[in-house]
């Protein structure tokens, strides 16, 4: 017993001095740092006296107060409180950079909402075949190209489950006609595309996994896969997949160009919109929707009001654009 207290005392005055080392090197530096780092030095550098770093943690929780009461633990007050002055929060603030579609591409085709197998194949062949004619020097493909409905937190089907595990292949194919038949394919992700990767994240922290890219990889592949969480910049066109910014209403288009305060284009919705406002000085900007490419009366979602179609836009060397926004009609389209 006297041996155990004698170890847990050694510990514990081991513990201590990281901390105070830690707290002075926080004011030195205008920083902080956290128990879990603390602890995974500790552990690095003791491994005799600590098995793992949850043994360390538990002796940085007593320390700075963060576990227990009692008169055991006012002897270390004063370290809680001044490592609670050099402790950072954790920022999980997103501040990516925009993708820039590069100037060498003009004419992009923009599809949206195939989600993978569900997709409405006639009306894909038919803006591949529009694109074509127009010129379109690469596809930009603006969210929810794939599906991963087996990995939806909504009730499933299990006879849909069994017919989407061909969705890899399906995914696969699509981007190489696309690739073989535009030259360049940009791929952003949208609220399904991170359907996969947040399912497995969620379950198994800690598991390799391949990712949205390599679970899309074919041999020859050029397509550059845009974070969901990224927003385009073509030009002076802002291309967002529409998930971004919470609701759509009725007036999308509307309601987005009120959000982003810019020109832009989205998806999402399953709807082809346009809308045009000023501002005080006469300033002109544009908010454009663009239709699904999917079945337009899915299980979950019966009875709506969305629209099959898709988009091409083109621009100038000064970033100045136009979006021609497509609307399907009895398997013809129309200007939206």
């Amino acid at each position: 017993t006297y041996t155990m207290k004698q170890t847990n005392r050694t510990k514990i005055d081991l513990v201590k001095g990281y901390i105070e080392k830690y707290i002075e090197l926080g004011i030195k530096n205008h920083c902080g740092y956290s128990k879990k780092f603390i602890a995974k030095v500790i552990a690095a550098e003791h491994p005799s006296l600590f098995k793992d770093v949850e043994a360390v943690r538990t002796y940085i929780r007593v320390i700075t107060q963060s576990k227990g009461k009692g008169d055991f633990y006012e002897k270390y007050s004063d370290i809680a409180s001044r490592f609670a002055l050099v402790s950072n929060g954790y920022n999980e603030e997103i501040t990516g950079e925009p993708f820039i579609i590069p100037k060498q591409y003009k004419k992009p085709l923009i599809i949206a909402d195939l989600h993978s197998i569900f997709w409405e194949k006639w009306a894909v062949m038919a803006a591949i075949e529009d694109g074509v004619k127009h010129g379109c020097d690469s596809v930009i493909i603006n969210g929810d190209f794939m599906d991963f409905y087996q990995f939806s937190k909504f009730s499933k089907d299990p006879l849909t489950i069994d017919k989407v595990m061909d969705e890899k292949e399906w995914g696969v194919d699509v981007l190489q006609i696309l690739q073989d038949t535009f030259g360049k394919v940009f791929l952003k992700m949208g609220n399904h595309d991170i359907r996969r990767e947040k399912f497995i994240k969620d379950r198994f922290f800690e598991l390799d996994f391949a990712t949205y890219s390599d679970y899309l990889m074919f041999d020859r592949s050029t397509v550059d896969i845009i974070h969901d969480w990224q927003h385009i910049h073509f030009g002076k066109l802002n291309i967002i997949h529409g998930h971004e910014y919470y609701g759509g209403g009725v007036h999308i288009a509307y309601n987005r160009l009120n959000k982003t305060f810019d020109n832009v284009l989205s998806a999402h919705s399953h709807v082809s919109q346009s809308v045009f406002r000023q501002n005080i000085n006469g300033k002109a900007y544009g908010s454009w929707t663009i239709g699904c490419l999917c079945h337009l009366h899915p299980r979950y979602n019966p009875m709506n009001n969305w629209n099959l179609g898709f988009a091409r836009a083109e621009r100038d060397a000064s970033g100045e654009f136009e979006v021609i926004n497509r609307r399907f009609i009895d398997k013809k389209h129309y200007p939206a």
